[in-house]
């Protein structure tokens, strides 16, 4: 490998020699050391010159996906100057969890030289797991590559790309010259329900396969108006100033819309209390469903909420997106089932009552929980005698029941 500390020796020993050579009256010997300075004087030219005006960027396309969707990580190389790189290697280290599509993820096996070998045959002086790709090319002048690397996911979260090595080297592949970057390149996997939702629990959703019949809402957002109160309006729709001015009770109204606010309630113990009901295989089945349900409630035109029991910084209380029109809302949702704990920190029962105060009767609860416990039971009852409609799903009874039908 070629290192500055051998270009800076080849320099004084090519000068030593050609001195040498000149007062012995040595022709040899001076060619010798021509062709040795020479050598030094180019490879430290390559090694100056040969990364002025390369970038290196890298991105995986989509950015965003579900377990199992394709993903390709792509990593684009720009020469902008007029000299071509005769040889270039990229090589592409993926993080634990993402792994080579042509790859086993369940082989324990180690990257050499663009190859995945097994570890019982990886040479010696691999001494660690490296995951990824590796590529050569011919890059000429004013010229781009574009790579493309299948990654395949183990599961969902969030992943950075660990290092991307980029080699250049001359035609003869003697002055190889090393960059390394770690680049802002974030993948973020969504969950993907591991038991299949049965059709009797969809025809208990307010929205989804199969369709049921339009609902006309309110849209909270857009202001339309007031009338005069009638018995029976909530006191959150009265429209106090306009009351003071008129002298009589006035209730706002709204825009209608056939699309509400639902919140997702996700109870990721089974029982109660939360420390003695930890199943991390089961809070898995109840994140995927809820991954299902928000995409099915976002295509179907519904604000999205989302509340449970973990969280996603310790110290801030339970995880908690109250439902919005505004943009990237969507994303933030996703990120949140993404990144969460498979671990619950509270029951659910507090966690839904502190929830519960802020819900309107536009709102649809749809908690999902393995095994609810007494306390949880009695937030639903005070829900729903309020008049939020509360749906309960379980990833345990449902899937039975699905199957057994």
């Amino acid at each position: 490998m070629d290192t500055a500390n051998r270009r800076e020796i080849a320099l004084v020993v090519g000068v030593v020699f050609a001195v040498a050579a000149i007062a012995a009256g040595n022709p040899k010997l001076f060619a010798w050391s021509v062709g040795v300075l020479g050598l030094a004087g180019g490879a430290t030219w390559w090694a100056r010159f040969a990364w002025r005006a390369v970038t290196i960027e890298a991105a995986f396309e989509p950015p965003r996906a579900f377990v199992g969707e394709p993903v390709t990580l792509m990593v684009v190389v720009r020469n902008h100057k007029r000299v071509p790189i005769p040889v270039l290697s990229v090589g592409a280290w993926l993080p634990p969890g993402l792994f080579p599509a042509n790859e086993d993820p369940s082989d324990d096996g180690v990257g050499y030289r663009g190859l995945w070998l097994p570890r019982d045959l990886a040479p010696r002086e691999v001494s660690s797991a490296i995951r990824g790709y590796r590529r050569r090319l011919f890059l000429g002048a004013r010229s781009e590559a574009r790579l493309a690397f299948p990654v395949r996911v183990a599961g969902r979260g969030e992943y950075w790309v660990r290092r991307i090595e980029v080699q250049a080297s001359d035609p003869f592949e003697l002055v190889p010259v090393v960059q390394e970057m770690t680049p802002d390149a974030a993948l973020l996997v969504m969950p993907e329900p591991r038991v299949a939702l049965p059709a009797s629990v969809r025809r208990r959703l307010p929205f989804g396969v199969p369709v049921r019949a339009a609902r006309i809402f309110e849209e909270r957002e857009r202001f339309a108006g007031v009338r005069a109160y009638e018995a029976g309006d909530p006191l959150n729709r009265i429209h106090w100033r306009l009351t003071g001015h008129a002298g009589e009770l006035q209730t706002k109204l709204f825009e209608p819309t056939r699309g509400a606010d639902v919140l997702f309630a996700l109870d990721l113990a089974v029982g109660e209390p939360f420390w003695d009901a930890v199943y991390p295989e089961i809070a898995e089945d109840t994140i995927g469903w809820a991954s299902f349900l928000c995409r099915t409630a976002f295509e179907s035109g519904w604000r999205v909420g989302l509340v449970a029991n973990t969280h996603l910084t310790r110290g801030r209380g339970p995880l908690r997106i109250p439902s919005s029109l505004a943009r990237g809302h969507e994303g933030a949702v996703f990120a949140a089932l993404a990144r969460m704990p498979n671990e619950p920190t509270a029951d659910m029962g507090p966690v839904l009552r502190e929830a519960g105060r802020r819900l309107g009767h536009e709102t649809t609860v749809v908690l999902i929980t393995p095994r609810p416990g007494p306390r949880l039971r009695q937030e639903v009852a005070r829900l729903r005698g309020r008049g939020t409609a509360v749906v309960e799903l379980s990833p345990l009874s449902d899937a039975r029941a699905g199957a057994g039908a």
